[in-house]
């Protein structure tokens, strides 16, 4: 089996980088007749069988299997060293075969040459195949080296088997392209103003503010992989994997200090290692042991070392429990292929204790779907209340509730905020305060007056309910001369206005000829740094269409085959756990 081979292997390996053993020198390599010393791999078979602690024969097959590896790398870094023609090892995944283990290949050659090659070694369509490098999906566009492909790399080579894969597979670029530029396009929408806007959110649904470009880079990254993670739940992993891929590029773009401002990166790492493992090329995870430990640390920072926070964010911890037992198969399965034998060992054995805590009994998941609830919140609910059905519904309630809530308030303070918008800024710069334009709204005044009499006052109720009283004909020409702004070229009196601020008079128009009023245009310089760009204007109610229609179109496409539901990443069911718990434990035996 390969698991168990590729854990012998390296349970001597190992042994001999501790005592510095070098196989390919003498005595176990006699280097005048290019052959192995057989006498000396028995007798040193021998010597290491105490610490390495396995048959004899087995040692000694792994030895000469070490020795021709090591030999094999030597050789290709020399004639690398002379032709410059790379060696690279090719491990296929689940569902292919390949005719040779490494290729050749020069490194100046574009990703597309080296997919021909490989299609040809795995006896399938080039439009089939995916190839991974290092964590990162090789492109056919660009050089090997470019990629950062070297000598001696090892190249995963993963299959589209059937049709529907294969459409996917077709379409992942565009789909990639689309989600990428949709979430840049809906991450600049503002929640205050816009009906169609993406979000970044902490565990409890509340949205968390974030300047402009971060808030974008880390939505592009979120949105790559929600739309990886339907492909994994559908168990499309050559798909899933790139999708994966392509968002951890994507937050490798984003700080640290935001990255530890959400769990999602964690969740990320986590989701990544599955897929390599359900592709069957777990050893080829770059770094798999030290990506696992930081996602192990970023579980305890968010959710506490004993799910205290969760506790008490969330009343249960049914979901994240299931998470923190995927994340402890995948280390106690990684430390098996490391040839950690003992370590495996109780790690899995944790594992074994902490499925049988998440086990949900069958019938009451039927009962409370039954309900008219959501597979996904039954399952979550009754881990979250140790399997009592009544306290499981309960608490899918009360996490109705509590999203309820939130998305009541959010509603609240989005309308509040396009009402603001729509208001616009008094003399002074400040925002017109909405309270007091109700209260002057229910005592009868216009929109339209209401608004231009708290912008001549400066927010002073008393003043403009005086203003209103005493010199109606004023604050209406106020009101009359501000509609009227909107939409048409900046007046001279407009641009000072801007100016007198402390902008550029080029810049000014700029700003005043997008906004159409100066109290837009000076928000938007003052957000720029006093810089804007022109951008290209659209006739009155059927541009604002236009655009929200095609916010639409980003939006559903963004959405397309994601669940609405925020906590289904929780929702494991723990069969594949299961089954990879026993495949395990009876290798360790």
């Amino acid at each position: 089996m390969q698991a168990q081979e590729e854990s012998t292997l390296t349970k001597i390996r190992t042994v001999l980088n501790n005592n510095k053993v070098k196989l390919w020198e003498a005595p176990y390599f006699d280097t005048e007749k290019n052959v192995p010393n057989e006498a000396s791999l028995h007798e040193l078979s021998v010597t290491i069988t105490s610490d390495v602690n396995l048959p004899r024969p087995h040692i000694f097959q792994g030895l000469k299997m070490l020795q021709q590896n090591a030999l094999e790398k030597l050789a290709a870094r020399d004639r690398f060293k002379e032709s410059g023609i790379a060696n690279l090892k090719i491990r296929c995944a689940k569902g292919l075969k390949c005719r040779s283990k490494t290729c050749d290949i020069a490194l100046s050659s574009p990703g597309a040459e080296l997919i021909e090659q490989i299609s040809t070694m795995v006896n399938s369509p080039k439009e089939k195949i995916k190839l991974i490098c290092s964590g990162r999906v090789i492109s056919q566009d660009k050089s090997l080296a470019f990629q950062n492909v070297k000598n001696g790399a090892t190249i995963m080579v993963v299959l589209v088997g059937d049709h529907e894969a294969l459409a996917i597979v077709a379409e992942q670029r565009k789909m990639m392209e689309e989600t990428k530029s949709d979430a840049a396009r809906l991450s600049g929408r503002d929640k205050n103003r816009d009906d169609y806007f993406l979000q970044v959110a902490d565990q409890s649904g509340k949205s968390l503010d974030l300047p402009a470009e971060e808030k974008k880079s880390l939505i592009i990254a979120m949105s790559l992989h929600e739309k990886g993670r339907a492909a994994l739940k559908k168990k499309q992993y050559p798909a899933a994997i790139v999708l994966l891929l392509e968002a951890e590029q994507e937050f490798s773009q984003c700080r640290s200090e935001l990255l530890s401002m959400v769990d999602n990166f964690a969740i990320l790492s986590l989701d990544i290692a599955w897929c390599y493992l359900a592709l069957q090329t777990v050893s080829e995870l770059p770094d798999a042991e030290a990506r696992l430990a930081r996602c192990e640390e970023k579980f305890k920072s968010s959710y506490g070392n004993n799910m205290e926070r969760v506790t008490a964010l969330k009343g249960g911890t049914g979901g994240e429990q299931a998470l923190m037992a995927r994340l402890h198969l995948l280390q106690g399965i990684v430390a098996f292929h490391l040839g950690r034998d003992r370590e495996a060992k109780l790690l899995l054995e944790k594992v074994s204790i902490e499925m049988q805590l998440l086990v949900v009994d069958e019938m009451d998941l039927m009962e409370i779907a039954s309900m008219g609830y959501s597979i996904a919140e039954a399952r979550v609910g009754l881990r979250a209340s140790l399997g009592d059905r009544k306290l499981a519904v309960d608490h899918i309630i009360k996490r109705r509730e509590e999203k309820e809530q939130i998305l009541k308030k959010e509603k609240e303070e989005r309308d509040r905020g396009k009402l603001r918008d729509r208001l616009g800024r008094c003399a002074d710069g400040s925002w017109i305060n909405v309270g007091y334009y109700n209260t002057l709204r229910n005592m009868g005044f216009t929109e339209k007056v209401a608004a231009a009499a708290l912008r001549q006052a400066n927010n002073s109720l008393n003043t403009a309910v005086q203003l209103l009283q005493e010199e109606p004909d004023l604050i209406s020409l106020a009101a009359d001369e501000r509609e009227g702004e909107v939409g048409g070229e900046p007046s001279d009196e407009m641009v000072a206005s801007v100016v007198a601020m402390g902008f550029e008079a080029d810049m000014a128009k700029v700003a005043l000829t997008n906004e159409g009023c100066v109290e837009r245009a000076v928000e938007k310089l003052m957000e720029g740094g006093g810089v804007v760009e022109p951008v290209e204007k659209m006739d009155g109610r059927a541009g604002k269409r236009r655009r929200t229609d095609e916010d639409e179109e980003a939006y559903n496409r963004i959405k397309e085959g994601i669940t609405e539901n925020e906590e289904d990443h929780l929702d494991l069911d723990m069969v594949e756990e299961g089954q990879l718990l026993q495949q395990y434990i009876r290798l360790l035996k």
